[in-house]
């Protein structure tokens, strides 16, 4: 290779490197005194997306309906065989008729009514009480309407007094007996009363036989009354009227126990919701309280009878 050419050849690099570092300089020169200008712009595209995000989630805060439709209702009920009433099946499915009892399958039959998704919750029922109180679960049945009651729960009103139309069924209470007992129930007072008249703890009727003086030592349970009242150890025992007498019929007692004629009580039973609930979906809410009485009425008795005479 001649020396000419090479000579050439390193010209050629000078220059190119001259270029080279010449478009560099004005690189690095143009960006520093654009930076700030491409930075700011950059922020506010930054921030016109979090703004467009934040307006979309305030949207759908925002939206009732859409609230609504989103909410899913945990509702509580005892946690024991009430049969026509709660039976003793599993609550997985929540949906299906025909399995978990009458009161049961008229919650199911009005939620799906009215678009409500829910979820079934079995405890003990001082329990579901202290949970709807807390907030922890947003409604319970099946609850008697009290003064009192309205401290720990929503139950549906018409110009401020109980909606009598709006209740998730009416409910008889009997005193059960021995067929050989002397108790008598008339107008509002025992006669022939020697050793108690018991009731289910935290019922109504156990805190109406607490106020008439009647109660036992000791809280008994359904079947311990009736155990006791054939051994002639209890004057009564106060339960619903088909509740009790399907105990009666499991524990083989029907030889031996019958119910005075006079109903202890004659009562309205309801879904009340809690305050929490109430506040955050009151129309969804009304709704479905219509809904119920109209749910009842339409199939309340063939529900129930689905279950008494299947």
């Amino acid at each position: 290779m001649s020396k000419a050419y090479m000579d050439q050849i390193v010209i050629k690099y000078h220059n190119d490197s001259q270029h080279l570092t010449s478009f560099v300089s004005f690189w690095f020169s143009f960006m520093s005194k654009h930076t700030s200008h491409l930075f700011a712009l950059l922020l506010s595209i930054i921030s016109l997306g979090s703004m467009e995000r934040a307006n979309a989630d305030s949207s759908i805060t925002q939206d009732p309906l859409m609230k609504s439709e989103q909410a899913i209702m945990r509702i509580c009920y005892e946690d024991k065989n009430n049969f026509p009433f709660i039976t003793k099946e599993s609550i997985s499915d929540s949906k299906t008729l025909g399995l978990h009892g009458t009161l049961t399958d008229l919650i199911i039959a009005s939620a799906h009514t009215s678009n409500l998704s829910i979820q079934l919750v079995r405890l003990p029922w001082k329990r579901c009480i202290q949970h709807l109180a807390q907030g922890k679960i947003d409604a319970i049945f099946a609850a008697i309407w009290t003064q009192e009651r309205e401290t720990w729960g929503v139950f549906p009103k018409l110009n401020g007094s109980i909606n009598l139309d709006q209740r998730l069924w009416r409910a008889r209470y009997r005193v059960f007996i021995h067929k050989h007992s002397n108790l008598k129930w008339s107008n509002g007072q025992f006669s022939g009363l020697k050793l108690g008249v018991a009731a289910p703890l935290g019922y109504i009727a156990h805190d109406k036989l607490s106020k008439l003086g009647t109660l036992p030592a000791n809280n008994l349970t359904p079947n311990e009354g009736f155990t006791l009242l054939v051994r002639g150890r209890l004057d009564g025992y106060v339960i619903e009227k088909y509740i009790g007498q399907n105990i009666i019929n499991q524990l083989k007692l029907t030889d031996e126990l019958t119910t005075l004629k006079e109903d202890f009580m004659h009562v309205n039973l309801y879904m009340p919701v809690s305050h929490q609930w109430y506040q955050q979906h009151s129309e969804l809410t009304l709704k479905f309280w219509q809904t119920l009485a109209e749910v009842r009425e339409e199939q309340g008795d063939t529900i129930f009878n689905s279950y008494i005479d299947p």
